[in-house]
């Protein structure tokens, strides 16, 4: 690894990209990964998805994305199986593991400076996760890996793919993390249009409410989408209400 590191600036030289920091902040999210992938639960699939699952599955992304969005994907019938306070606490205790693990490696740990977030009987989970930093940090950068965990359904099956870091992808060093199971691309732009409709009629609703201007990556990211590969309207308009039918179920009249 510490061969690895020390091409940090040397990518970000070949690749034209100013901050050394981007370089490595891409690096160890790869490694972040490389650490959950193992892991198994009898009732969830963990599934990489949103932005970052995006630009590792061939989709040209001229961005910096920075958070790790896992689903925590039941099996069925998850929540008739067991009851509200059991699946509460199974949830908790997935999120114990995966935080146990993390501080266990010996690479990562808790950025104490940023609290974690809980909120919807453990179904949303947000961790800020501290990792090793050797190059001045770049101002459109956090100092942590937002880590953020959700249960949901998926909307399709998840397809395993093999995730590289940029300096693997130039180098052609260092293990690739093999058979991590990702979100669709469908099925990732589809739940990005929904994000946008769904936040921005929020706003609107409420006008004190702060507009989140981040909400731009969602647009760019389905143009980038649509750009090279096209888009199979008939699905995404099946997983578009799929979506917002889960929405209803999941928020309600919060929707």
């Amino acid at each position: 690894m510490d061969d690895l590191t020390k091409l940090f600036p040397d990518v970000a030289d070949a690749l034209g990209i100013e901050s050394v920091a981007i370089v490595e902040k891409d690096y160890y999210i790869v490694e972040l990964l490389r650490l959950l992938q193992p892991l198994a639960f009898d009732t969830h699939q963990l599934v990489f998805a949103g932005g970052t699952a995006l630009s590792k599955a061939g989709i040209s992304l001229n961005r910096m994305s920075e958070d790790v969005d896992i689903k925590l994907a039941p099996i069925a019938g998850f929540s008739l199986q067991y009851s509200r306070n059991q699946c509460k606490n199974i949830r908790k205790g997935i999120i114990k593991t995966i935080t146990e693990t993390i501080v266990a490696s010996g690479m990562f740990s808790m950025d104490e400076e940023y609290p974690k977030v809980t909120r919807d009987e453990n179904r949303y989970n947000e961790i800020p996760v501290r990792y090793p930093q050797k190059y001045a940090q770049a101002p459109c950068l956090r100092p942590f890996i937002k880590l953020e965990l959700m249960e949901t359904d998926l909307l399709e099956a998840a397809e395993n793919r093999s995730i590289s870091s940029l300096i693997m992808d130039l180098t052609k060093k260092g293990e690739v993390v093999r058979a991590f199971p990702c979100a669709t691309i469908a099925s990732t732009q589809a739940e990005k249009l929904i994000s946008m409709m769904r936040r921005t009629a929020a706003s609107m609703r409420d006008v004190e409410r702060a507009v989140d201007e981040s909400l731009v990556r969602h647009i760019y990211d389905n143009f980038c989408i649509v750009r090279e590969k096209g888009a199979d309207v008939p699905v995404l308009k099946h997983f578009v209400q799929e979506c917002i039918e889960q929405d209803i179920e999941r928020y309600g009249n919060r929707v």
